[in-house]
């Protein structure tokens, strides 16, 4: 389940990241010149690297806690028969 959750975070991350820089108008720079970026996308780069992770990481987390590799855990008792 682990590996799942880590392969899906770091398909999906990037993707996840560059819509929020969108999202705060974040200008990207060509021919190496200097571009100044709106506060909408500083806030968006802070958010991006910090609020963005600890949500989906918390969502792994909760993914991760609903499953188990405990047959017991999974399968119901059975009965003795009589």
């Amino acid at each position: 389940m682990w590996t799942a959750c880590e392969a899906a975070g770091t398909a999906v991350g990037p993707y996840v990241y560059s819509a929020v820089l969108a999202a705060g108008g974040f200008v990207a720079t060509t021919g190496g010149r200097t571009v100044a970026q709106p506060d909408s996308a500083l806030l968006a780069l802070l958010v991006g690297v910090t609020a963005v992770p600890a949500v989906l990481m918390a969502a792994a987390v909760a993914a991760q806690r609903r499953f188990t590799l405990d047959r017991d855990a999974r399968e119901p008792a059975h009965s003795p028969a009589v």
